[in-house]
């Protein structure tokens, strides 16, 4: 792209298109100085159509818009049969000009640079134009030659070709003259100063420019409009209404989070300008996202977050989703200069998502991440959940990063607040831990678990919902994430004082029935809200004298395997079973299998655990209870809606109380 600097306004569209096209072929070397005026030596001026100044030589060009059969002689010319001027003529008189007032400037020793005069023959756009010359070396060319014509050595008309030198360019400007100031003129806008050219296609630019009243500067876009370089007016007209639509949305945004400020449509007949307040940042596709912090990620997720709900409670979209239209900066800033409104909401969130993957994946936070991914699928649309949970991890200070793999070993401390102090017992995938809060000082539970991605989408909706819970038979849980430079996952709960249902030694009178009925009201409360536990055995129930605690919510399976309670159960039925029902069948399970001896009951299948049931006194045990428990171990028990469970199993209001409930 060649240095276009405009002298005056094309007088029409011939010219507007030949302009256009020199400079967008011309090489970024070349000088195109149009509707300019060459000085006489008389004192006057002689206005060219164009000034090429190239690598061989200064070009005058004269555009000539004809359309149809021209037959070019070196006196006379004819177009379509019908006599026209001959522009060659005039082309050289003016260069030979220009040539005598450059050797009037030169001083000694140096050359003029070669002066000739050419003609530039349009058609319409390039088409319907046919030309014939008498001679071939006439400097007359069409669009499909005149690029090569200037920039060629074949090209010149001198008997000597020598490349023009930077010193005969600058002796070419000077004997113009003020072509530093009209340059800078074409490159101001009212107090607005173009400085770099980011985009340019057909008659749509952007520029980085600046603001300068006078004092003080500011950096400032301009997007552009030259409604005469588009190729119909229908264009132009389509561009204007959308480049007038898109003034309409920012100022309707105005105070939005992420939305720049603009100023004014300028028009100044030739162009339409939006100014528009110059991004904080840099654009999104050359944003170095692993040089930040996982605060400052963090932090620019939850403000482009916000800053989308914003603009979605305005009634509007962003649309605009390109990487070099969103920018970031290290300070959290994200700002979208790019908002089309032509997507609906979930469209709109999805494309949000599919651009700040890699930003969330860079977090190493499965609760971020995972909701980005599922975003991308169109999967969820929840802005507010991952707000809040990106709030939650900066302002609780759960993501510190920590450069190297954490070794589960014994003074390890896990997300800086939890201390592992003795093993309790592991499996393949996981390893279960006592430890202390470094902090608060008192003992607490770790779990360990391997394959992020395969136990995570459950994880996160368990962890989530008894985050927000209580209950005195349920486990809390203190904090989830995952292990830095590795895909484990581990969960924090504090310290359900006790042993495990199966380790209990001297089981005192009332206290099977108040454990049972406490666990049982436990589930009750748990499945009213859509919460399962999903792994109840022995392992998982912690008994201390007259509490008993739920623990190890749908990850409890691996770590006491030989425990669960599937396994006495019929596969197919258990394949069929409701969630509630499996959790009631492990219940019962668990306190009938670890209650009764095992020489009572031989097999371990389903039937060893009937048989252990078929050793209790059926009036000692209650007749309700027992055939409720009957038909729960052969999956013949249906839970009525609507109803408590200790009802159902007939068990005494009287009971229910003993048992603290």
């Amino acid at each position: 792209m060649a240095r276009h600097i405009s002298f005056g306004t094309p007088v029409n569209d011939a010219e507007r298109w030949a302009f256009s096209l020199l400079s967008d072929e011309l090489p970024k070397d070349y000088m195109l100085l149009t509707n300019v005026e060459i000085p006489t030596h008389t004192g006057q001026a002689m206005e060219v159509d164009a000034l090429v100044v190239g690598e061989w030589g200064v070009y005058v060009v004269d555009v000539k818009g004809y359309i149809g059969r021209l037959n070019a002689g070196l006196h006379a010319w004819s177009l379509d049969g019908r006599d026209v001027d001959n522009s060659l003529s005039k082309a050289n008189y003016v260069a030979r000009v220009l040539a005598g007032r450059l050797k009037h400037k030169i001083p000694v020793g140096v050359y003029a640079p070669w002066c000739q005069g050419m003609v530039f023959v349009t058609g319409r756009k390039g088409e319907e134009i046919l030309v014939e010359k008498d001679q071939g070396n006439l400097s007359i060319y069409t669009p499909a030659k005149i690029i090569q014509a200037l920039t060629k050595e074949w090209g010149l008309t001198a008997p000597r070709k020598h490349q023009v030198t930077e010193q005969q360019k600058e002796m070419v400007l000077d004997t113009i003259g003020q072509v530093a100031i009209v340059e800078q003129r074409n490159q101001k806008i009212q107090d607005f100063i173009k400085l770099k050219c980011l985009f340019l296609q057909q008659g749509l630019e952007v520029w980085q420019s600046e603001y300068n009243p006078g004092g003080w500067t500011a950096p400032w876009l301009l997007k552009i409009l030259v409604q005469s370089q588009f190729e119909s007016a229908l264009d132009a007209e389509q561009h204007e209404i959308r480049l007038r639509e898109e003034f309409k949305r920012m100022q309707s945004l105005s105070g939005c989070s992420g939305v720049p400020f603009c100023a004014p449509l300028i028009q100044d007949g030739e162009q339409l300008v939006l100014p528009i307040r110059m991004p904080r940042g840099i654009p999104l596709n050359i944003f170095e996202v692993e040089q930040q912090s996982t605060y400052q990620l963090l932090e620019i997720l939850r403000r482009s977050i916000s800053g989308m709900q914003q603009i979605h409670r305005r009634g509007y979209t962003i649309g605009g989703w390109a990487s070099n239209c969103v920018f970031l900066s290290d300070q959290g800033d994200v700002e979208f200069i790019d908002i089309k409104d032509n997507l609906t909401i979930a469209e709109d969130i999805a494309e949000y998502a599919k651009a700040f993957l890699t930003l969330a994946e860079q977090t190493q936070q499965p609760r971020i991440y995972h909701w980005y991914r599922d975003a991308a699928k169109g999967t969820t649309v929840d802005l507010d959940a991952i707000r809040c949970d990106l709030s939650a991890l900066i302002e609780l200070g759960v993501c510190d990063t920590v450069p190297q793999r954490i070794e589960i070993e014994r003074g390890a401390v896990i997300d800086h607040h939890f201390k592992l102090e003795s093993f309790i017992s592991s499996t393949d995938h996981s390893q279960l831990w006592q430890a202390r809060h470094i902090q608060g000082n008192y003992p607490c539970a770790i779990s360990v678990y391997n394959d992020v991605d395969e136990q995570w989408h459950k994880l996160n909706n368990i962890y989530r919902s008894l985050s927000k819970i209580y209950h005195p038979h349920i486990e809390k849980v203190l904090s989830f994430g995952q292990l830095p430079e590795s895909n484990d996952l581990f969960i924090a709960r504090a310290w359900a004082q006790g042993v495990a249902l199966d380790e209990v030694k001297g089981v005192e009178i009332g206290q099977p029935i108040t454990w049972f009925i406490q666990i049982l009201t436990a589930l009750q409360y748990l499945h009213n809200i859509d919460i399962f536990h999903g792994a109840i055995c022995p392992k998982n129930i912690i008994c201390n004298h007259d509490t008993a605690t739920l623990v190890n919510f749908g990850i409890g399976s691996d770590i006491a395997q030989i425990h669960y309670a599937a396994k006495y159960a019929d596969p197919t039925l258990w394949d069929v079973e409701g969630e509630a029902e499996k959790d009631l069948y492990g219940l019962v399970a668990s306190f009938i299998d670890s209650l009764v001896p095992k020489k009572l009951h031989q097999d371990d299948g389903a039937a060893g655990i009937v048989e252990a049931l078929e050793q209790f006194d059926r009036e000692w045990f209650g007749e309700a209870l027992y055939d409720a428990c009957l038909k729960i171990l052969k999956f013949e028990f249906r839970i009525e809606p609507n109803r408590d469970y200790a009802e159902q199993l007939g068990l005494e209001d009287e009971e229910v109380v003993q048992a603290g409930m």
